[in-house]
């Protein structure tokens, strides 16, 4: 996603603030932790995507359900998925900032477009079919379809000329979708003065009031949250992603608040760890058919509490992140900044692999411990290596990122 946080066509730059927050002096210099930290949200993905079939309970509402499963992939998969998106989409709008203040609204604009409508514009086609061909070998490899894939293959053979063809849905491209969405109303919004939330960059006690404005969002998603790929817009992403990306958008030349919390960092590592206990335990037993009827999985006030805590976390985890990349990630590393750079490429095209391998291991009786290395490499590989063979230094590479120096 390195096109789509701007990093690679404008580089990762630092605000060195006189006098903060009224006075700024800007000193533009890479900034190699964000670039770390984009490159480890994408292995992350990478890493969830692939230990979905491997999840109890999770890979019922997986395209693919290995026999092999484990509870602790399952809580380690949800810890991810809580900060993960939050802060790609943070990223996002502090690098929309950047590229705005630098270069005005008609080039960001333009560079949107680019970056964002025409990959899934072109790539939409191919990962349909990528994906519907990975779905027609599974119902015709798997002897007895289980989870997703299981009521995939009931519908098939009980209404075959009678169903009425689904939507379509974005896939794993709705995070392009909402993010140009995003980018284009914070352009029209860029002036406004109601958005230039000062008082929330003065105090750190601010922090415990922020995550509530997500809890309306989290509420209205469920827990889990999942993936809003209908093309039709939800408001959710909105109250949810989309504040994320305002705070991102509102983080840039506002860099030593950061600053400002790093000797709570081991306040916020021992809150995430309390309230990431009762927000697994309270994540309901996924029970598929309800999902997929659209059923409400707990009681209103369960997943009120949950909403609360999913809020909290997201928000914690986020700066947590951002914190130990300061303070661990701040120098090149030739390997993340090669992910980091792979990272457009490797967010199309890892999902059709991933299936496709968790399915064909499924029938095999094999350990977990060999199943899921096998998966993440098989996917990780391929895609780091066509991506430097057939992307990075090609026209395909510079509408991902820009063009990249050949060594």
């Amino acid at each position: 996603m390195s096109a789509v946080t701007d990093v690679t066509s404008t580089g990762a730059y630092a605000s060195s603030v006189a006098r903060f927050p009224t006075e700024q002096k800007v000193q533009t210099q890479r900034i190699h932790y964000l670039d770390n930290l984009r490159a480890i949200a994408m292995l992350l993905g990478v890493f969830l995507h692939s230990a979905l079939a491997y999840a109890q309970p999770a890979q019922s509402v997986w395209l693919a359900t290995d026999p092999s499963a484990s509870v602790a992939i399952d809580a380690s998969i949800w810890f991810i998925h809580l900060f993960r998106m939050g802060l790609f989409f943070f990223l996002s709008g502090y690098f929309a900032k950047l590229v705005i203040e630098r270069k005005g609204q008609v080039h960001f604009l333009r560079n949107r477009c680019l970056r964002l409508v025409v990959p899934f514009v072109l790539f939409y086609p191919f990962l349909l079919a990528a994906m519907s061909a990975v779905i027609v070998f599974s119902l015709s490899y798997l002897v007895e379809p289980k989870g997703l894939m299981g009521l995939i293959s009931e519908a098939v053979k009980g209404s075959v000329g009678t169903q009425k063809r689904e939507s379509l849905t974005t896939m794993h491209l709705w995070f392009l979708y909402y993010l140009t969405a995003f980018s284009a109303i914070g352009s029209l919004m860029s002036n406004a003065k109601w958005l230039k939330l000062e008082a929330f960059f003065r105090d750190p006690k601010w922090l415990f009031l922020c995550p509530l404005m997500l809890v309306p969002g989290a509420l209205a998603a469920g827990a889990p949250m999942p993936a809003p790929e209908s093309f039709i817009p939800q408001w959710w992403p909105f109250a949810f992603y989309g504040l994320f990306f305002l705070a991102g958008w509102q983080l840039y030349r506002r860099e030593p608040f950061l600053e400002s919390l790093r000797p709570f960092v081991w306040h916020v590592a021992s809150l995430i760890a309390v309230l990431f206990v009762p927000y697994y335990m309270l994540m309901p037993s996924l029970d598929l058919s309800a999902i997929v009827a659209g059923k409400p999985l707990q009681s209103f006030w369960i997943r009120g509490v949950e909403a609360c805590l999913t809020a909290y976390l997201s928000v914690l985890l986020t700066i947590m992140s951002l914190l130990v990349g300061q303070r661990y990630l701040a120098s090149r590393s030739p390997f993340l900044s090669l992910v980091a750079d792979s990272s457009y490429w490797v967010y199309l095209l890892h999902l059709p692999i991933a299936i496709f391998l968790q399915t064909l291991l499924v029938p095999l009786d094999w350990p977990l411990w060999l199943k899921f290395p096998m998966v993440l490499l098989g996917t990780v590989v391929p895609c780091l290596a066509t991506y430097v063979v057939f992307v990075r230094y090609t026209p395909l590479g510079w509408l991902l990122h820009g063009k990249r120096a050949f060594p």
